[in-house]
């Protein structure tokens, strides 16, 4: 998950039934209390979508059951990287952006996102015509004519023709069909197998949005082509990819094309993963990989670190609550010179952002020893001895804004357990970082 998403934390579902009716139906609790939906329902993950638009973007939106639904971490984690892009490749003195949606979808979701968060310009495409009237309606619905212009478009042609050739473009993005139609559908010999649905968690879409002759591949080459032709007007061009067996093809494509430089990335939210590609014409410009993205070694994101705190052991610290917890483990961060950020604040669930300047956390034993062996002789410890111990990576001298960025997330799971978890989002060691930090807060967090 980028680290810049909304969603890295999900949605209260809770909350989300007791505010929206239309959500709540969907809605069912546990034998343990925890409110959960079924993903596997495209009505349910469609109504999700919808009060998620409209609760953290004021967005209203209508959502057609026969067309693909839009899930909102995956379009946000392709527009951040997009906006990451932009900023090393756009002089920062330009401030308007516009951009391209190639197959804008039933409610056009990437521009109308981009226009609400970023205030971008967008030109949206469409092939069909249930999606261009829905796109339309929800453009106007929302108010947003001024940044999103919605042009139904020819089914044989992408770009050419499509767009105004005299004005500059940033960007183009695209959300292709991942599967090819002549391999796509029943396979038994009884022929009753559904088709499959895309994505797999609440698919709901026509065939042509998610299948095409010759599947992606031949899809994106398509795209190349066209993109060759538009150079001189589109700074960048980008494209989601669905199966990773797809990549190595469509960057022989690219090399064969001529592009000046590329860039890809991989797009985790759950269970689901997609990839980015970007390139360019221009040879001014360099497509360096986005900070969350230059190491592979973390390209999914590393799973949180998870800490469970029983009642019976925390009876010697006060009150057994979500908040008590929070409190004494902001305390630990504020001794390790964490800086605070509040993120999210519910009665059973809350979290914080923390952000290091130093590598405060490594060897904390070792610097106790230090610490006490000083006050016993009464002199002062050599630099060089404290230079080793606070010593940082090359990395992370390099980078005078921060060292580690985390996030602390303390919930109740049931009445006679909190869980402590820690998320590594960027810079340090990692997951490595994230466990010194861990073993430290466990340490403390039961002294007398």
């Amino acid at each position: 998950m980028h680290p810049r998403n909304p969603y890295r934390i999900p949605p209260d579902f809770k909350e989300l039934a007791l505010k929206f009716p239309e959500f709540r139906k969907h809605a069912k609790q546990k034998l343990s209390g925890k409110i959960e939906i079924d993903f596997k329902d495209a009505a349910a993950v469609r109504a999700l979508s919808t009060v998620l638009l409209k609760r953290d973007f004021n967005l209203e939106v209508e959502l057609p059951p026969d067309r693909l639904v839009p899930t909102l971490p995956l379009r946000i984690n392709y527009l951040l990287w997009v906006e990451d892009l932009l900023q090393s490749a756009k002089p920062a003195t330009e401030q308007l952006v516009h951009g391209i949606d190639i197959g804008t979808g039933a409610c056009c979701i990437y521009p109308i996102l981009a226009a609400r968060m970023k205030g971008w310009h967008f030109t949206a495409t469409e092939t069909d015509e249930v999606n261009f009237k829905c796109s339309m309606d929800t453009v106007e619905r929302n108010c947003l004519q001024t940044h999103v212009t919605v042009i139904k478009v020819p089914a044989e042609s992408m770009l050419c023709g499509n767009i105004d050739t005299t004005k500059q473009y940033d960007f183009t993005m695209c959300n292709p069909p991942f599967f090819d139609s002549d391999s796509f559908g029943p396979k038994s010999r009884s022929e009753k197998r559904p088709l499959p649905m895309c994505p797999k968690s609440g698919g709901s879409a026509s065939a042509t949005e998610i299948a095409v002759k010759g599947g992606e591949v031949k899809f994106i080459e398509n795209l190349i082509k066209e993109c060759h032709d538009l150079k001189l007007c589109v700074r960048l061009f980008t494209t989601m990819v669905g199966h990773k067996s797809s990549l190595v093809p469509i960057k022989a494509l690219l090399k064969e094309a001529g592009a000046c430089s590329l860039n890809e990335t991989e797009f985790c939210q759950g269970r689901t993963t997609r990839w980015g590609l970007a390139w360019t014409f221009c040879d001014n410009i360099e497509l360096a990989s986005p900070p969350q993205s230059q190491r592979k070694t973390h390209a999914k994101g590393p799973p949180p670190l998870n800490y469970s705190i029983s009642r019976e052991r925390w009876s010697s610290k006060g009150e057994f609550s979500v908040a008590c917890v929070l409190l004494k483990s902001v305390e630990l961060l504020n001794s390790l010179k964490m800086e605070i950020r509040k993120v999210k604040e519910k009665k059973d669930r809350k979290a914080v952002e923390f952000i290091a300047k130093e590598n405060t956390w490594s060897n904390q034993r070792r610097r106790q020893r230090e610490e006490k062996r000083i006050a016993n002789q009464g002199f002062e410890q050599p630099e060089l001895k404290k230079a080793k111990i606070d010593a940082a990576t090359p990395e992370q001298q390099s980078n005078h804004k921060f060292c580690l960025k985390g996030l602390m997330l303390v919930e109740e799971t049931d009445e006679n357990f909190i869980s402590l978890q820690l998320q590594w989002i960027e810079g340090g060691l990692g997951r490595e970082s994230m466990n010194q930090i861990l073993q430290y807060m466990k340490n403390h967090l039961f002294e007398k």
